[in-house]
């Protein structure tokens, strides 16, 4: 059994493009791993950097190809995320970040697409506490389980500069 090679909407899996019809896909999916130079002149590596994985497709658009292109227009325009079956893997989040087509005379009821996705990938911010040594003054680590702190009072008169000083008529020089 073949897979069929689809675009779908990631939300609702529902296919886009329908008319699409994938002529050729190259899937590029690579790990960089970190290379530096030490003391004796070697190179060494300690550490794999996974890079987004990106997707070129060349497809035909037939049929109503005003409005379908419109469609694929509109998620260019809207950074829509898709998903891609390929007939061995899927594909998702994914990005359409270019969206080139050719017009050949030859073609009169068809259009040729080139299309390159990448993968999207969310940052999750960490929430947490941060231990005492993490920060630079200990009393701005956690504010849970501090047990009762004791407040201190303001003193009346606070300390001013000396440019506050001259303007409130406070300071004067000594001539």
């Amino acid at each position: 059994m073949i897979t069929e090679v689809k675009i779908f909407n990631v939300d609702n899996f529902s296919t886009l493009f329908e008319t699409a019809n994938p002529i050729q896909i190259n899937v590029r999916d690579e790990h960089k791993a970190t290379q530096f130079t030490v003391e004796s002149g070697e190179t060494r590596s300690d550490h794999v950097v996974v890079q987004p994985v990106e997707i070129g497709m060349d497809l035909i658009l037939a049929g109503e190809m005003k409005s379908a292109f419109e469609t694929l227009q509109q998620a260019y325009d809207k950074h829509q995320l898709v998903g891609i079956q390929t007939r061995v893997k899927t594909y998702k989040p994914m990005l359409l970040v270019n969206l080139y087509h050719d017009e050949i005379p030859e073609m009169a009821d068809a259009i040729k697409l080139s299309l390159r996705f990448s993968e999207w990938r969310t940052v999750e911010p960490e929430y947490g506490d941060l231990p005492p040594r993490k920060v630079a003054k200990k009393e701005q680590s956690s504010t849970v389980n501090r047990g009762k702190v004791q407040t201190s009072t303001v003193p009346d008169k606070k300390k001013k500069s000396a440019a506050t000083k001259i303007a409130d008529g406070e300071f004067t020089l000594g001539w």
